[in-house]
């Protein structure tokens, strides 16, 4: 994804620049206008972490599991999204931003490392929280000398004490850790409306272009994960016409989003006063981004379980997996749009229940029948939603 060169920094907060600045702005950078190089590399350890997370379903496609998977994707989405938000007002030419950035990219992969044990008996919990709240340090202290100074010294308490609470769930019998886990996840999901995000500002550019990378690199990498399924397989139809089907649906969610919706959201966050604008990324770029990323993490698994009884029934959760996540992606991008333009697309919202609907192909037929029907839904949307 290119970036946008030449665009001013005070035309992209939406507001006009005085011709007299006081001292201490001077001193505070602006909004970025496009993702630098070092945001890639820490998006990649943000991926792998999203792997480690769909490998815990993978291994287990249980309710439980995907309970788990649910709150640990939505706890690892809330700090990367914490920090598509710092990135937006950090100057990485200099090293010190560097070196925080740098640091936090541990704390993501010390979690990722972390993510698959982390629910079993032993240290691999206590792990995963206090890399967590590593992370939620660094983040803190990298807003204290940026624009978002004001907002961080209201929201930072809250993703501390969250962070903490992660602690004290890796301390904990295991049976319980998942309810702990879960009651940290939910005080992150309300702290927005317990604290507002007044203080924030958002360079609409770099915001956008940031959350669509990260989309980009999860729909790739599920890709890999499924071809690495693909493979184990001896049939030559089993790998060729599952792999194929594989690559239509994810080219499909591909096109559903990066068609039109990050084009447009770019638009709609420009036409917003700056006041609004922070807000609204909270729900699009936060909670609705949330359900389109579980719905890739879901849909990835669901088509390896796809692959692996190709030609066979499905039982399970398992048999549920791709037209859930589907669906979950579908309603995801609706939220997105009913966030930012106040209008559900009906199209999607109808795809969605379709999705639903044809879950039974799997278990009637065969994992071939449910990349099938699948596939053909969302590639119907596209072809629906195409300018004439």
């Amino acid at each position: 994804m290119c970036a946008r060169p030449g665009r001013a920094v005070w035309n992209t907060l939406g507001v006009t620049r005085s011709k007299k600045v006081p001292e201490p702005a001077r001193n505070v950078p602006g909004p970025a206008e496009s993702v630098r190089p070092l945001e890639l590399f820490f998006d990649l350890v943000f991926v792998f972490t999203i792997t480690q997370i769909a490998s815990v379903l993978a291994a287990r496609p249980t309710a439980q599991d995907l309970a788990r998977v649910m709150v640990l994707l939505a706890l690892t989405w809330w700090m990367y999204a914490g920090y598509a938000w710092l990135t937006n007002s950090l100057d990485l030419e200099r090293t010190r931003p560097r070196l925080l950035l740098l640091t936090g990219m541990a704390g993501f992969f010390v979690m990722s490392l972390a993510v698959p044990r982390s629910f079993e008996p032993g240290p691999w919990g206590l792990v995963f929280g206090i890399a967590y709240l590593v992370v939620v340090l660094v983040h803190t202290v990298g807003f204290l000398g940026t624009s978002g100074r004001a907002g961080i010294t209201r929201v930072g308490p809250l993703n501390l004490t969250s962070a903490l609470i992660l602690v004290a769930a890796g301390a904990a019998p295991d049976r319980l850790r998942l309810w702990i886990m879960a009651a940290a996840c939910l005080l992150q999901l309300l702290a927005p409306f317990i604290t507002g995000v007044g203080g924030f500002t958002v360079g609409v550019g770099h915001f956008v272009e940031r959350h669509g990378l990260a989309v980009i690199i999860l729909l790739g990498e599920s890709i890999v994960e499924v071809g690495t399924a693909a493979t184990g397989q001896s049939d030559v139809l089993v790998v060729v016409v599952g792999s194929l089907l594989a690559l239509a649906l994810t080219a499909a969610m591909w096109w559903l989003y990066f068609d039109r919706e990050e084009r447009e959201s770019e638009r709609l966050l420009h036409r917003m006063p700056p006041e609004r604008r922070a807000r609204v990324a909270v729900y699009a770029f936060g909670y609705a981004y949330y359900v389109m990323i579980l719905g890739i993490a879901v849909t990835a698994v669901g088509m390896q379980e796809a692959i692996d009884s190709f030609d066979g029934p499905m039982h399970g959760l398992p048999a549920g997996l791709l037209p859930l996540g589907a669906a979950l992606f579908l309603f995801g991008l609706a939220y997105f749009r009913r966030s930012l333009a106040g209008t559900w697309p009906v199209a999607r919202l109808l795809g969605a229940v379709a999705v639903a609907v044809g879950a039974p192909v799997a278990r009637w037929g065969g994992g071939w029948q449910a990349l099938a029907v699948t596939t053909a839904v969302l590639v119907g949307l596209v072809l629906a939603e195409q300018r004439p």
